[in-house]
């Protein structure tokens, strides 16, 4: 899909998205133990969705903006931050192809279950503007759907490519994409969900 058709997509899912989406949290909350996250990070989460790991970032007094591209889905993480009572992070509205950011602005950037969102061609696109943004000695986080060649993976794709606007994630080389981005991997996990297998990577610009 593109931007404005999945933008319109997750602005109708919005309301629902946490009923279906729970399995994702666990996988989440590995990246964010992976990153070691330190009280003085200044933290950027794209594709923050309902806002899950912005009221853990928050919850720490940390400074952190949200980012997604659906309005309804940052309606949704204010209004259960506002529930919660700690949601302290600035949410905006943005294209990770082209976020509003000064460069060096970040020691953390968080991406989970999002990245594999965009095309192949945008990927390093996504990377790039993501190491402009982070300082010299940043980390980026990511979780993903990871590729393989293996039996479930290639029924999930053939799912995922009839009905993309239901089964939207599809499996990528996370590893090679942050390679090739200029990258250096710090960290790497590898879990499985209902049968797919899950990269978590935490990696720092290659100097």
């Amino acid at each position: 899909m593109n931007h404005a058709a999945t933008q319109h997509n997750y602005d109708k899912m919005s309301r629902y998205y946490n009923l279906f989406s729970g399995s994702e949290k666990r996988f989440t909350e590995a990246g964010l133990l992976l990153l070691n996250i330190k009280p003085t990070d200044r933290i950027l989460e794209i594709g923050c969705g309902t806002g899950h790991a912005l009221r853990r970032f928050s919850s720490a007094g940390r400074s952190v903006i949200g980012m997604d591209l659906s309005a309804g889905m940052l309606a949704q993480a204010r209004r259960a931050g506002s529930k919660s009572g700690i949601l302290s992070a600035s949410l905006c509205q943005g294209d990770a192809i082209r976020f509003p950011f000064k460069a060096n602005a970040f020691n953390i950037i968080f991406l989970s279950f999002t990245l594999e969102l965009f095309s192949e061609n945008e990927i390093p696109l996504v990377l790039a503007e993501c190491r402009r943004a982070l300082r010299w000695d940043g980390r980026l986080g990511v979780v993903a759907l990871a590729k393989e060649n293996s039996r479930t993976v290639r029924l999930y794709e053939w799912f995922h490519a009839r009905w993309p606007r239901a089964i939207d994630c599809r499996p990528i080389h996370l590893h090679d994409n942050l390679i090739k981005a200029g990258y250096a991997i710090r960290e790497a996990q590898r879990m499985v969900m209902w049968g797919l297998p899950v990269e978590i990577i935490v990696a720092n610009r290659d100097l």
